[in-house]
């Protein structure tokens, strides 16, 4: 039984890191692509300031697009290390959210709201679990660090 129980949890770990893995990695890479167009690209700038204030009409629509990608960004990366996992999912779950309710109902919603609510699904696993046992929250906190409690 006990044996049971320790692979359970070692399975939840891994299943935890291959989550941060593949959200981190996800949200780093397309929020930094967009981070860089925004910066030194005046055309994409265009296109993000069409986009956010237009289409979407929020205000200040680069600033908002700057914020949006931003969180993917230090959100990916965080989440992909394993560190301040809890608080980097919580960002990204309210980025994806976001995207979803806002940019991605309706028309584009199969596919593209099918990657943001994929995606603010995993890091709401994250938000909830927390890194698991192969972060360096567990490292740097010494104890178990999620994944206890659903094994």
């Amino acid at each position: 039984m006990n044996n049971r129980l320790y692979n359970n949890q070692t399975i939840w770990n891994i299943l935890l890191l291959m989550i941060r893995i593949w959200l981190g990695y996800r949200m780093f890479s397309a929020g930094y692509a967009s981070v860089v167009d925004i910066i030194f690209h005046p055309k994409e700038r265009v296109f993000f300031e069409n986009w956010f204030g237009k289409e979407l009409h929020f205000p200040m629509p680069v600033v908002m697009a700057f914020i949006a990608k931003g969180a993917e960004v230090s959100g990916g990366a965080l989440v992909f290390i394993g560190l301040f996992t809890r608080v980097a999912a919580s960002v990204i779950a309210f980025t994806m959210l976001v995207a979803t309710l806002v940019a991605n109902l309706g028309e584009n919603f199969v596919i593209d709201g099918g990657f943001t609510i994929s995606y603010f699904l995993f890091a709401l696993i994250l938000l909830v679990a927390g890194g698991g046992k192969f972060s360096l929250d567990k490292l740097l906190r010494k104890k178990d660090v999620g994944a206890g409690s659903f094994a």
